[in-house]
């Protein structure tokens, strides 16, 4: 019998699951998309089409052609976004939407006026507005029917273990985005479990810790897989990556830019307040011991924007465009990332190319990054050793431009990082590898 473990990353865009050996090689993968609900700048989700939706993608992967014969799942990890969860009732029945996590609606406003901005800057770790959960809690029970009901608030990959079998938990590295834990005291915070009411689990766990195995309801090869939630999926990739060690820098260039550092915490307040007074978050990592700093930036989105105003949105000419920027003068052109609305550029003259724009955008918003990553060096210290994850970077200006930023720098070869990072998690609640230290990168057994 072939020992397999799986891995799910519960996304923004797609909900994809892995089945991976124990050499760390992926052996069949599936996904579809995640089921929002849009209505303008507004987004949430049926939490039970979204377990259903995660229970469709596990079913056609034991189905698939490349599960091997005989092969059986022996731990499953679930990973995922943050911020986004759902409100259960006594009985486990969900009795609101969930939220995206960029959705606007929020009571951030209530959450300052009863506990005040910089104490929760001082004790989250979270700027104070409609990204952490709480507000999205506070909006939730002023506005939908039974959601004042609620006793429990899962986060996404807490809600899916519980689903296909497993405890109700709540993970550190999630349960630090909801604004309802202390990250210095490392407890749950009451001022505003005040306003919300009691809505941690029980049980606080770390990434990788056995929580449950699948019940029955699924094929026979996913059950008995012991449970795990994997916590964050940018967390989940750069620990796939080698990159959830102390020092390490992780720069992950999807849609949004995701910049972490992991440091041994906790960290004090006054540099936690320091760091979310910019807009960068502090949280407990999926390692042990570890927090996570991170930086976030729509870097990915700006650059395909531009492409798609180019006309270069073919891989060939996206190619062309990158070799003519290397050699382009940029001249006077200036771009500049205004939030989620868009790029604002300005410069351009009779001289100006694609290559020239492209070339001026890249190093525009790599300026960006760069003033980021220097601000949370001055407060962490400075980075042993960089990795790039991503398909920007083989873009051949945006890989220059990130060597004449960073110096040397890995790049990633990790398919599906966060789904592979929820996998070794999972291999870890199954007693399958060896959880990793602060200073060590992951290891398959069998590699």
């Amino acid at each position: 019998m072939l020992d397999i473990v799986v891995g799910i990353d519960v996304g923004t865009t797609s909900v994809k699951a892995l089945a991976v050996d124990l050499s760390g090689r992926i052996l069949a993968e599936t996904a579809l998309p995640t089921p929002w609900e849009h209505r303008g700048a507004e987004a949430q989700i049926d939490p039970r089409l979204l377990a259903d939706t995660v229970r469709h993608v596990l079913i056609a992967l034991a189905q698939h052609e490349n599960w091997p014969s005989g092969g059986r799942a022996r731990g499953i990890g679930v990973a995922g976004m943050a911020e986004t969860g759902i409100l259960l009732d006594p009985s486990g029945t969900p009795v609101a939407p969930a939220l995206a996590w960029h959705d606007p609606r929020g009571r951030a406003d209530l959450i300052e006026r009863e506990v005040g901005r910089s104490e929760f800057h001082r004790h989250v770790g979270m700027r104070l507005n409609s990204k952490p959960s709480v507000a999205k809690i506070l909006w939730l029970q002023e506005n939908i029917d039974h959601a004042a009901t609620a006793t429990r608030h899962l986060s996404v990959g807490e809600w899916i273990v519980r689903d296909l079998g497993g405890e109700q938990v709540a993970e550190l590295s999630l349960l630090s985005r909801t604004g309802l834990y202390d990250v210095v005291a490392q407890e749950c915070w009451s001022p505003t479990l005040s306003l919300t009411g009691p809505l941690v689990p029980d049980r606080i766990v770390v990434a990788g810790e056995h929580c449950g195995v699948v019940d029955d309801s699924l094929p026979e090869p996913l059950r008995g897989a012991v449970l795990t939630v994997a916590g964050m999926d940018h967390q989940a990739a750069a620990l796939s990556n080698g990159a959830a060690r102390a020092g390490v820098l992780f720069d992950s260039m999807g849609t949004a830019e995701a910049l972490l550092r992991f440091v041994p915490g906790p960290m004090n307040p006054d540099d936690i307040e320091k760091l979310v007074d910019q807009d960068v978050a502090v949280m407990w990592s999926v390692v042990p011991g570890l927090v996570c700093v991170l930086d976030g930036f729509l870097t990915g989105l700006s650059l395909q924007r531009l492409l798609g105003a180019l006309g270069r949105t073919e891989l060939s000419s996206r190619k062309e465009l990158a070799a003519q920027a290397l050699s382009a003068p940029r001249g006077a052109i200036s771009i500049n990332a205004i939030e989620l609305t868009g790029l604002s550029i300005s410069g351009i003259d009779d001289e100006a190319t694609p290559g020239a724009i492209w070339r001026a955008a890249v190093e525009d918003l790599t300026s960006v990054s760069a003033r980021a990553i220097t601000f949370v060096e001055s407060l962490v210290g400075p980075r042993t050793g960089t990795v790039i994850a991503g398909g920007w970077i083989h873009d051949a200006m945006i890989r220059d431009a990130r060597l004449r930023q960073l110096g040397d720098f890995k790049i990633s070869e990790v398919a599906e990082a966060g789904a592979m990072g929820a996998a070794f998690l999972g291999a870890i609640a199954a007693g399958l590898v060896e959880r990793p230290g602060v200073d060590v990168a992951p290891q398959w057994p069998d590699a």
